[in-house]
């Protein structure tokens, strides 16, 4: 009676620990999913110059859908590397899943940074005017009043400034285009390269309201200062 109890034992426990092998089998062949498509910032220089570039990042999205310990893989250029990075970092993953328990997931992904991007009317008219030795774009003192921004959400924290419990900030050219959308952020200045990017691709879910310019909706370049406070990191993305 014994030994048929211990048998019987045995099998179940053989046949409960195949079962978590395949359970955490299937996990692993599931990876952690994006929350939104790939967007990010393209190069200002390789923007007005028209140049295509691409860029391959491996990365791992942590239990809470965080992405953590980014490396470039392979790019055509480094700002091509970075502006993906950073785009990786603005964006919340959903992590894979086992009995109910978020795992840790490990991510390879290339972004093909086009020559020209697709753009709608407007945006095509203000790049064709930022190609122009002296862009006929009007400065934020030419119009009727300041800008009004509708929302400012703070951008991504760099994993590695966090890690390393940085603060800084980054000095970002942008255009405001005549329904309010920030376009074509190009760094200006930068404490650390990182703050510059996430500062670059955080700016562009900023919104305003429309320029005017004697009453008229215009687009106006203008300058903006984002800071990256560690104290206050845990309200940054």
């Amino acid at each position: 009676m014994t030994c048929v109890i211990m048998l019987s034992l045995g099998l179940a426990f053989g046949l409960a620990s195949a079962r978590a092998q395949e359970g955490a089998g299937a996990a692993q062949g599931r990876k952690a999913e994006a929350s939104r498509p790939y967007n990010p910032v393209v190069p200002y220089d390789a923007l007005i110059a028209g140049r295509a570039g691409s860029a391959e990042i491996s990365f791992t999205v942590d239990y809470s859908g965080r992405a953590m310990l980014l490396n470039t893989v392979s790019a055509t250029d480094a700002a091509f590397a970075n502006a993906f990075m950073a785009d990786i970092e603005a964006v919340e993953f959903s992590p894979p899943r086992l009995n109910g328990r978020a795992l840790m997931s490990s991510l390879k992904e290339r972004f093909d940074f086009p020559a020209q991007p697709k753009l709608d009317a407007v945006a095509q008219g203000i790049l064709a005017a930022l190609r122009q030795p002296k862009p006929a774009i009007l400065s934020v003192d030419q119009l009727d009043k300041p800008l009004q921004p509708i929302r400012q959400p703070r951008p991504a924290y760099p994993w590695a400034q966090r890690s390393d419990s940085a603060s800084g900030q980054a000095e970002i050219e942008i255009v405001i285009d005549r329904n309010g959308r920030p376009l074509f952020p190009r760094i200006i200045s930068a404490t650390h390269e990182d703050f510059g990017w996430a500062a670059a691709t955080g700016v562009l879910r900023w919104r305003y309201q429309p320029p005017l310019k004697n009453g008229e909706k215009v687009d106006v370049r203008t300058t903006v200062t984002v800071v990256f406070d560690i104290n206050k990191s845990a309200d940054m993305w």
